[in-house]
C-alpha cells in the first residue's frame, strides 16, 4: 500500500471515531450533561485537544500496522502521519503553557504551589496508574512475568512517579513497547509544573517575551551540548498567546472564519517550506512555528467553521487524556495477536479494518475511563457534584 492509501486509511479511522464520539455525545446522558455545562472552559481549545489526542492515536495506529509487517517500529509509511503524532505531542504542550500562563497573568504572577500540585496529582494520577495496571498485566500475560522480581525493584519503583521519572527497562522488558511510549511527555509536564510557581511573576506586563528570547536561545546553546530543549519552546509558545490575546483588536479580527482560513493556509504552507527543520529531530521547533497560527487562531476563540466546537469533537476532547494513554495499550494487544496467530500478510485493507473496529472499540473504553476514573477525581479537584 503505498503512502496516500495509508494516509486514507488512519483519516478513515479519524472520521469513524469521530462518527462514534459524536453519538456518544448524542445519546450518553452523561455526556449531555458534560458538554451541555460548558461553564468557563475555551470550548475551541477543548476540541482542539481532542483533536491532539485522535492525532497521536493515528499515527501510532500507522506504527502498529507497520510493526506487524515488518518488526520494525517507527515508520508510519506515510509522510503526513508521521507528522501526527509530533503535532499533536506540539499542541498538548502549547496548551499546557497557554492554560496555565493566563492563569498566572490573572493572578498577577502569582501561583498557589500546593493547589496547582494537587490539582495536576487528581488530574494525572488515577489514570496514570491504571494505564500502568493494564501494562503491567498485558507485559505479564505475553512475557510470563518473570522480571517482576525484587532484584528489579528500581525500575518497577520508577514506574509509580507518575511520568516524573522516564520510565526504565525491567530487566530485559520495555514496558514503554506497550503503550506506544507516550508517557514520555509526563515527564516535561511535570517539570513545568514543578517550575511554573518559580517563574510565574514573569507572567506579568511583557516580561514573557524576554523570557521567551531567553528560553529559545538556550535551547538553541543547547544543540551544541546535545541536549533536546525543544519541548520547553513548545510551552514558551503558548505562553505567549495569553500575551498576544489581551489585545482586543487582535482578538476580535482572529475570532473571525477568514482568520480560521488563513491560519489553516499559513499551518499548511509553513509545513510545507519548513519539512527539512530547522533543529533535526522530531517534534521540531520548526513544526511548532507552523502549527503556531493555527493554535493562536484556537486560542482566540474561533471555531473553525464549528468544527472545534461540535459535540462529538468536544466529547473527544473530554476524553483527550484517556485517549492518549491507552490508545497505545489496545492497539499492542491487538497486533500481537495477529503476530501470534501468523495474521502477518493480510491485505493491506484488512490491517486497516481491524485497526478501524479497535479504535472504535478504543473509543468506547475511553468514554467509559474518563467517566468512572478520571471524572469522580475531577469533580474533586474543581468541587463539581458528580
Amino acid at each position: 500500500m503505498d503512502s496516500l492509501g495509508i494516509l486514507t486509511g488512519g483519516l478513515a479511522m479519524m472520521l469513524v471515531v469521530i462518527a462514534t464520539t459524536a453519538g456518544i455525545a448524542r445519546y450518553i446522558k452523561f455526556y449531555q450533561r458534560e458538554l451541555a455545562a460548558s461553564g468557563n472552559r475555551e470550548l475551541a481549545l477543548d476540541g482542539l485537544r481532542g483533536m491532539a489526542a485522535l492525532m497521536v492515536a493515528t499515527h501510532h495506529a500507522a506504527l502498529s500496522r507497520s510493526w506487524l509487517i515488518t518488526g520494525a517500529w517507527g515508520d508510519a509509511q506515510s509522510p503526513v502521519l508521521q507528522l501526527f503524532a509530533p503535532a499533536g505531542v506540539i499542541i498538548f504542550f502549547m496548551l499546557t503553557g497557554y492554560l496555565f500562563w493566563g492563569k498566572a497573568r490573572a493572578m498577577n504572577g502569582k501561583t498557589n504551589a500546593f493547589k496547582l500540585w494537587q490539582g495536576r496529582l487528581y488530574r494525572i494520577a488515577p489514570l496514570y496508574l491504571f494505564s500502568l495496571l493494564i501494562v503491567l498485566l498485558v507485559a505479564t500475560i505475553q512475557t510470563g512475568g518473570s522480571w517482576l522480581a525484587l532484584e528489579n525493584w528500581k525500575p518497577l519503583l520508577r514506574l509509580l512517579a507518575l511520568g516524573a521519572l522516564s520510565w526504565h527497562n525491567v530487566g530485559q522488558v520495555n514496558l514503554g513497547e506497550y503503550n506506544a511510549g507516550v508517557v514520555w511527555t509526563l515527564w516535561y509536564e511535570w517539570m513545568f509544573y514543578l517550575a511554573l510557581p518559580f517563574i510565574a511573576w514573569l507572567a506579568v506586563g511583557r516580561k514573557t517575551f524576554g523570557f521567551a528570547m531567553v528560553v529559545y536561545l538556550l535551547a538553541f546553546i543547547g544543540l551544541w551540548f546535545k541536549l533536546n530543549l525543544q519541548p520547553a519552546l513548545f510551552f514558551i509558545l503558548g505562553m505567549l498567546c495569553p500575551v498576544l490575546l489581551e489585545s482586543q483588536p487582535l482578538r476580535s479580527q482572529l475570532v473571525r472564519p477568514t482568520a480560521a482560513g488563513l491560519a489553516l493556509f499559513a499551518t499548511l504552507s509553513l509545513c510545507g517550506l519548513g519539512r527539512g527543520y530547522l533543529f533535526t529531530k522530531v517534534p521540531s521547533i520548526s513544526l511548532a512555528g507552523a502549527l503556531f497560527p493555527l493554535f493562536l487562531v484556537a486560542a482566540a476563540g474561533n471555531n473553525f467553521f464549528g468544527f472545534l466546537t461540535h459535540p462529538a469533537i468536544r466529547c473527544l476532547g473530554a476524553m483527550s487524556f484517556s485517549l492518549y494513554l491507552l490508545h497505545g495499550i489496545v492497539f499492542r494487544l491487538i497486533f500481537h495477536i495477529l503476530e501470534t496467530a501468523g495474521l502477518t500478510g493480510l491485505p493491506q485493507p484488512d490491517y486497516w479494518l481491524v485497526i478501524i473496529i479497535t479504535a472504535v472499540v478504543i473509543t468506547f473504553l475511553c468514554a467509559a475511563t474518563y467517566r468512572w476514573i478520571e471524572f469522580p477525581f475531577l469533580s474533586i479537584s474543581h468541587k463539581r457534584p458528580g
